[in-house]
């Protein structure tokens, strides 16, 4: 089986087409749960995306700002690069949370550190 690095893993999760939408990928990652000390399965997710925020076209400026203010009460930042997590869109329109130090494989490639 070929060797990606975590390097490589995360420059082709972030790669996007010309339009600025993500290049779907399969991922197998470990399950974890540091509360309950559970975990220990395999999960594959097949034609996955790297989820990206929505891009808002043909607001006026006060829109824009009303739902850029709405947005940062209701939601808070996610710290994915501290937290080493990416949320991913699976092909069916669920929103996963993956642990990058946790992925197994990346398109049938098995990840090094």
């Amino acid at each position: 089986m070929e060797v990606i690095s975590l390097r490589e893993v995360l420059q082709e999760i972030n790669k996007k087409d010309k339009d600025g939408n993500p290049f779907p990928f399969s991922v197998s990652v470990w399950s974890l749960n540091r509360q309950s000390k559970k975990g220990g399965s395999l999960k594959h997710y097949d034609k996955a995306r790297l989820l990206v925020g929505k891009k808002v076209k043909n607001l006026s400026a006060a829109s824009l700002l009303i739902a850029a203010q709405s947005a940062a009460r209701l939601s808070k930042q996610p710290n994915h690069f501290k937290n080493r997590t990416r949320n991913i869109e699976l092909e069916n329109g669920d929103i996963k949370k993956i642990h990058i130090r946790l992925i197994d494989t990346f398109n049938g490639k098995k990840m090094q550190y």
